[in-house]
């Protein structure tokens, strides 16, 4: 038999990780039983067993999708009853996420235990977890006590079937996409504009700090920054494609050096030049002068001088893009960045 997965919980199939994980999984040869179910933890516990079973003798394996924190209780039991691997996809804890980085819940609450102990429970049940960068592992490590050998490293990477380079005429000086959280830095970038007042940016995206990137705009009086709501993935894929500089993360949140975001995988798959933190995680993959350009977080000013020399020196600006397009497609790809998840799966 063929190797097959459960792939598990109340997940959201369009986001781009779980997306691109599915996508590495069939490119590899491995059958894919999505079992998803979304709604309250009771009715969805009974519509994920109820599939689950209907197909329990055809799976090798069980992989609980993002976000999927409340699901690995459930998988733990099923993957215990009928023999099966557990692997869990934390990708980002729900305690680092509004406590640390979002900081919408206090740190000594009631709350902020609770999501800590379940993120905890998950990280301890399963039989192995999923990371997206070594700096994540080693957090978790450190805060939760996840052993480095129950922990599987698989890149975000990008869905090539959608960012692609395109022939298209470069229209935007600067261009930002993301989901406006404290770890993005989105305020470093409008402050960057402040200096910038003959290039243009484009700033694409919702979420917590976007009215008040859009209120110091205002209070800057710039003329330069244009924001934009979420686009489709086509018409996203467009916007940076006319793009000449890309733009990661650059707050100043602990999470901010834990990750390497989608976008700077989009931006690189997609032939353009990034500019984004200089972190501990980002300097897994990217060297900067060569692949990306990094530089430290939050300097606002530094950045500005970069983005100016890089507009300015259209030759280098293409080496660089060109270096960081290389590095997607020969390790970045989906099919690529589940190899060592492929060979957990293997074994017996």
């Amino acid at each position: 038999m063929s190797k097959a997965v459960c792939y598990f919980g109340s997940y959201d199939p369009d986001y781009a990780r779980n997306r691109i994980i599915v996508k590495g999984l069939k490119a590899n040869g491995v059958k894919v039983y999505q079992c998803q179910a979304s709604g309250l933890i009771f009715s969805r516990y009974l519509k994920l067993l109820k599939y689950f079973i209907k197909y329990k003798d055809q799976y090798h394996a069980i992989i609980v999708g993002f976000p999927g924190h409340y699901d690995v209780p459930l998988a733990f039991i099923l993957g215990k009853l009928f023999g099966k691997k557990t692997f869990y996809d934390i990708f980002t804890s729900t305690y680092e996420t509004y406590v640390l980085d979002r900081e919408v819940i206090k740190k000594d609450s009631f709350r902020s235990r609770f999501f800590y102990f379940i993120d905890w429970l998950g990280l301890k049940l399963a039989d192995y977890v999923i990371i997206d960068t070594l700096a994540h592992g080693r957090f978790y490590d450190k805060l939760y006590g996840l052993n480095s050998k129950k922990q599987i490293l698989i890149y975000v990477g990008s869905d090539i079937d959608y960012f692609y380079p395109r022939k298209l005429k470069e229209e935007t000086d600067v261009l930002f996409y993301g989901s406006y959280q404290p770890l993005q830095g989105a305020d470093v970038i409008i402050k960057t504009a402040s200096l910038l007042p003959n290039v243009k940016f484009k700033m694409i995206g919702k979420g917590q700090t976007r009215a008040n990137c859009e209120a110091l705009a205002k209070k800057l009086r710039l003329a330069n920054v244009e924001f934009i709501n979420w686009l489709p993935l086509e018409k996203l894929a467009q916007e940076i494609s006319k793009s000449k500089v890309a733009l990661g993360i650059f707050g100043s949140s602990i999470k901010t050096s834990l990750v390497i975001p989608n976008k700077i995988y989009d931006y690189l798959a997609m032939g353009k030049l990034v500019i984004t933190a200089n972190t501990q995680a980002s300097k897994e993959l990217l060297k900067s002068g060569i692949n990306a350009v990094l530089i430290p977080t939050g300097d606002f000013s530094v950045l500005a001088g970069e983005i100016d020399e890089l507009l300015r020196n259209s030759a280098l600006r293409q080496k660089i893009a060109d270096n960081g397009y290389v590095l997607l497609r020969s390790e970045l790809k989906p099919n690529l960045v589940i190899s060592d998840l492929i060979s957990k799966i293997d074994e017996r």
